[in-house]
């Protein structure tokens, strides 16, 4: 029940009931327990019901004064954002930055912005960090990362791919929060992502399940930053499609298209055919119900949206395809670094929320995205 309010946030007695198995006698007898022993309280926040009858009441755990951290280091970003157990933001800050930013800068800006955002009132608990897939030297940073963070605040640090954590976070949260499978792609500088089946995050036999950029699609294209050629990154990366539609920004890219520019949709009808050739394989292989396109090229909207449905619908095997929910994120900038509040409330290994003084536990590490 405690492991369903950490990843839920909050729930009435009978979604408990539906997400356990167990008999609303005994999940009313249990919830007065925690209830009486400060493990569980009911929710301050307004829950909207279907308008007939009373609207039931709904538990949270007791946060206290206790807070979890989410950290994204992207190609060019720094966010961090703060959520208490019961996935209330109290806070978060953002500062851009030069791709060749060195890492030491970007671990002293994270940990200024954690220090002001949790202060001396609040009890940091655990961090959950995002790095980006693809870089160069890329185990040196994440021990890095968790070295330097477990170090400063004496607490459990958890890094993972940071497009993962996006889709983790709009999975919970986001554009995919009613969603039972989901195919998460971040657009972005990079192109990653994260696969759900039944719930469940699905990391692969080698830790590299939704890498969606580097799925070849010409093995005579480009030669991507992976050393690979022809990945999709190669031609769908957002440097690569701001360069071929002649634009400074997404937002000037938008703007062309708003002006039906010829150029503007040209290149973004083929952004959108290549990632669509991805997805209808990918489709073809899980008859997946559900994407989710996120990242800064995913701001452009219906326009590519458009490309990669006509796309899916052309070449997936499933006879579901013409079916398939395709959506774009609803996080912003934030949604990496709400993806590491995500990733700490789904590793059990982690103990969260008030913890009467009588009541001890013990803490061991566990495997990333565990749920």
């Amino acid at each position: 029940m405690l492991d369903l309010l950490r990843v839920q946030g909050s729930a009435s007695r009978a979604q408990i009931a539906e997400g356990t198995g167990l008999s609303r006698a005994t999940i009313s007898a249990i919830t007065a327990n925690l209830r009486r022993s400060g493990l569980i309280v009911r929710s301050d926040t307004a829950v909207e019901g279907s308008g007939v009858g009373r609207t039931p009441e709904h538990l949270t755990l007791n946060p206290g004064s206790r807070v979890i951290v989410g950290v994204e280091f992207s190609h060019t970003r720094v966010t961090v954002v703060v959520s208490d157990v019961t996935h209330r933001v109290l806070g978060s800050k953002v500062r851009e930055h030069d791709h060749d930013e060195p890492w030491e800068r970007r671990l002293g800006t994270a940990i200024g912005f954690i220090d002001a955002l949790v202060g001396a009132t609040l009890t940091l608990i655990a961090i959950g960090s995002g790095v980006p897939g693809a870089i160069s030297g890329r185990s040196g940073v994440v021990d890095r990362v968790e070295q330097c963070l477990g170090d400063r605040y004496r607490v459990p640090v958890r890094v993972e791919n940071n497009a993962r954590l996006a889709g983790l976070a709009e999975f919970s949260w986001g554009a995919g929060k009613d969603m039972q499978d989901l195919v998460y792609l971040r657009l972005s500088e990079g192109v990653g992502g994260l696969l759900i089946v039944d719930d469940e995050p699905r990391l692969g036999n080698t830790d590299s399940a939704g890498e969606f950029g580097h799925v070849c699609i010409d093995p005579n294209g480009p030669v991507c930053r992976c050393a690979n050629r022809g990945c999709l990154e190669a031609y769908v990366g957002l440097g690569t499609v701001l360069a071929r539609a002649d634009a400074a920004s997404v937002g000037e890219l938008i703007e062309a298209l708003d002006r039906a520019e010829p150029r503007a949709l040209a290149v973004t009808t083929d952004a959108g055919a290549r990632i669509g050739l991805v997805l209808a394989n990918t489709c073809s292989i899980l008859d997946i119900s559900s994407v989710v396109l996120g990242g800064a090229l995913a701001q452009v909207g219906d326009q590519l949206v458009r490309a990669v449905r006509q796309m899916v619908v052309r070449h997936a095997y499933s006879g579901g395809a013409e079916q398939l929910r395709i959506r774009t994120a609803e996080l912003g900038n934030l949604d990496g670094a709400l993806g590491g509040v995500a990733l700490v409330l789904r590793d059990r290994s982690i103990p969260v929320g008030f913890r009467p003084k009588a009541m001890t536990s013990t803490t061991q590490r566990g495997k990333a995205l565990t749920a």
